[in-house]
């Protein structure tokens, strides 16, 4: 069976959820939810199933030989990781660097191709893949080096477990887009956890919501996007800064989305993830944004890159070619193309600059700095949206002055159409739907003491209220799926 978004959220979700709590004790609930991660994957891309595995065993076996504190233990593992990553996600784009003329779709993929092809035929039936990057590489391996570093940290022991480390790599709800989860923060919640009535209604509740971003926001953004640039609206002055506000907003509601639907899923497990994103479109500053703005991954530049560089710790020269280092990486991580290293570097120079000039523009009112730090986001998100150098300089010749024409009747169109999304997408990306939150449940009297009836009653009506709220939202989300195709996420090709 195809697999689709209807088909994991009517069959394959509420099928194992439904075994899962089913079977008793924890052990037997660990083999479902491994088992329903595999066969998750599997139907997206079936034999990177082998990498997946195999990987997590090699980590797995390295771990063990790892010794706190003496580093040559612990080169072999970051060397593995990043030489499986750098294979398959980075090999073409050296390659095209020196001249190197690759085949239709990379080197690598020809090779899998042949790879699935010998499999076949001794008796398999593997879907040939169609792409060289296996799904959730770029996170996965993350979070094996972030587990081998903790190891050689002192930080966690190395898993005696090979069916706990596979499960905490490959589990669904986080594998394709993340958070970034570290093994410390579940290695206790693998063999210890349990889920609450109130855990599963909040991590559904959290689920549907980011669903919601995804498919009424996100995808219909996505679809303008698309439409002005296959009708060309984007080469005029009003086209191109309609199609980088809706680019803005898709990427945030598209990954943030599926963080949501991640950090849910996980609490309907009893797992607890991270946080990974906090309004970032409320920042007053780059600084506030990128603490803001996918939390995860920034934790892990931080802790694993810039601080064993030395950080801050040995002078200004050494920090600033440390943040460049950080940088070029963040930017290199989204994608083997030189817009994301160019995307990098500029919130490089950005947070250089606003280090020196920080007190100034904290004297500049609230709306001010906001304003002006979404103006460089924004200028940020065309440089990661266009992949050829070519459209970077059409997008821009557009939007300063240089476009085909000011709008033209078809861009004005779409604009007039487009103005509900936009407040929506405003609207939703704001403070507001938190505050509007905790107003409803103050009146509801939620998190005062629950001593007298009317306190229980109005709690009742509370959760009624929610659950309406979210049935709602999940129709509509599957009105909206129902004879079309969701939008595949964005950072699926991370």
């Amino acid at each position: 069976m195809e697999f689709s978004s209807l088909y994991f959220l009517y069959l394959f979700l509420p099928l194992t959820l439904l075994v899962y709590f089913l079977v008793p004790g924890l052990r037997l609930k660990n083999i479902i939810l491994l088992a329903a991660s595999l066969l998750f994957y599997a139907m997206g891309q079936p034999v990177y199933v082998l990498l997946l595995v195999g990987l997590s065993y090699a980590n797995f076996a390295m771990a063990r030989r790892i010794r706190p504190g003496k580093r040559n233990t612990l080169f072999l593992p970051v060397v593995v990781n990043l030489a499986v990553l750098g294979l398959f996600k980075y090999l073409d784009f050296f390659l095209s660097i020196f001249g190197i003329t690759v085949a239709d779709g990379g080197v690598m993929l020809a090779a899998l191709r042949g790879i699935t092809n010998g499999l076949n035929s001794i008796g398999f039936a593997f879907r040939s893949p169609t792409s060289a990057l296996p799904l959730g590489l770029s996170f996965y391996a993350f979070q094996v080096i972030s587990y081998v570093a903790d190891v050689y940290r002192g930080k966690v022991k190395a898993e005696r477990s090979f069916f706990n480390l596979l499960l905490y790599l490959s589990m669904f709800p986080k594998m394709m887009q993340g958070p970034i989860v570290r093994y410390e923060q579940v290695a206790r919640q693998l063999m210890d956890r349990r889920t609450t009535p109130r855990a599963a209604f909040e991590g559904a509740q959290r689920f549907i919501i980011g669903l919601a971003k995804k498919v009424l926001l996100a995808d219909y953004a996505g679809k303008v996007v698309a439409s002005l640039s296959t009708g060309g609206g984007n080469g005029t002055f009003v086209g191109a800064w309609l199609a980088a506000l809706m680019f803005m907003f898709q990427i945030y509601f598209d990954f943030s989305g599926y963080s949501d639907m991640a950090i849910g899923l996980g609490r309907i497990f009893g797992f607890r993830y991270c946080e990974n994103f906090d309004l970032p479109y409320i920042s007053t500053s780059i600084t506030e944004f990128w603490r803001r703005w996918h939390m995860s991954l920034g934790s892990f530049f931080r802790d694993y890159v810039y601080i064993p560089l030395g950080g801050n710790r040995r002078g200004k020269a050494r920090q600033i070619l440390n943040l460049l280092a950080v940088w070029a990486l963040t930017g290199l991580w989204h994608g083997a193309s030189w817009n994301f290293v160019l995307w990098g570097l500029y919130f490089f120079v950005l947070l250089s600059i606003e280090k020196q000039i920080a007190p100034k523009l904290e004297t500049l009112p609230f709306i001010v700095r906001n304003l002006v730090t979404m103006f460089f986001v924004l200028i940020g998100w065309v440089l990661f949206m266009n992949t050829s150098l070519s459209g970077i300089g059409s997008a821009f010749t557009a939007m300063f002055g240089g476009g085909t024409s000011f709008a033209g009747s078809g861009v004005s169109l779409q604009l007039k159409n487009s103005l509900p999304l936009l407040l929506s997408c405003l609207i939703g990306s704001s403070v507001l739907p938190r505050w509007f939150g905790f107003i409803w449940s103050g009146l509801f009297g939620m998190g005062r003491s629950d001593r007298r009836g009317a306190v229980t009653v109005k709690k009742g009506i509370y959760l009624a209220s929610v659950f309406l709220f979210l049935i709602l939202l999940l129709w509509l989300c599957t009105v909206s799926l129902v004879g079309s195709t969701s939008s595949p996420s964005m950072y699926a090709q991370f």
